[in-house]
C-alpha cells in the first residue's frame, strides 16, 4: 500500500498530487519567494499555507521554497486535496498505552523528532526534518506499533465545493 494514516483506527489510503504544492508562507517570507506565493494561489489560503499548482512556478523558485523549508507534502483522496503538516499528536486513554508511545518514539525506525507535549492525555511530536512526510511515517509507525487511542498527522484538508447543477 501506498500513503496512508489512520482515522478511527482504520487505514485510509490517499494519493501523492504532484500537480500541486503547499507552501508554508512564513518560511516563504524568509525565503523572498512569497509575492510569488500569492499570485500563485491566491485562491486557496488556508491555516497559513497556500495550495498551488506546480506549475505555477519556475524551478528556481521551487528550489528556493524547497531549500528553505517551505514546502508540505499535497495529497488527494477522491476530489480532495490533503496537506500533511509537521505535526503529530498522539491522545492516550491509560499510562499503558503513554508507555508504549515512548518505548517505539525511542526504539525503532521512526524519524528523527522532538516531543512538544507530553501529558497524561497527549503526546504532539514535530520531525527534526519540518516535512509533512515524516510526520505521517511517524504516526503510523506509533499507531502500529503501539496502538495509542489515536496517532494523527495534523492534516489542512481542502474540499471542493458542490456543484450547483
Amino acid at each position: 500500500m501506498g500513503a496512508y494514516y489512520y482515522a478511527a483506527g482504520r487505514k485510509v489510503a490517499i494519493e501523492p498530487d504532484d500537480a500541486h504544492v503547499a507552501v508554508d508562507m512564513t518560511a516563504a517570507a524568509k525565503s523572498g519567494a512569497d509575492k510569488q506565493v500569492v499570485s500563485a494561489g491566491a485562491a486557496n489560503k488556508v491555516g497559513g499555507m497556500i495550495i498551488a499548482e506546480r506549475s505555477a512556478f519556475d524551478d528556481e523558485t521551487l528550489t528556493r521554497l524547497r531549500d528553505a523549508g517551505a514546502l508540505q507534502p499535497v495529497y488527494r483522496r477522491d476530489r480532495v486535496l490533503i496537506v500533511a503538516l509537521p505535526e503529530v499528536r498522539i491522545e492516550l486513554d491509560n499510562p499503558k498505552q503513554h508507555r508504549a508511545v515512548i518505548d517505539a518514539l525511542s526504539k525503532g525506525p521512526i524519524p528523527r523528532h522532538t516531543i512538544t507535549e507530553d501529558t497524561e492525555e497527549r503526546i504532539v511530536v514535530k520531525p527534526a526534518s519540518g516535512n509533512g512526510d515524516d510526520a505521517l511515517r511517524i504516526a503510523n509507525e506509533i499507531y502500529e506499533r503501539a496502538r495509542p487511542a489515536a496517532a494523527s498527522v495534523r492534516f489542512i484538508q481542502v474540499v471542493p465545493k458542490p456543484s450547483l447543477r
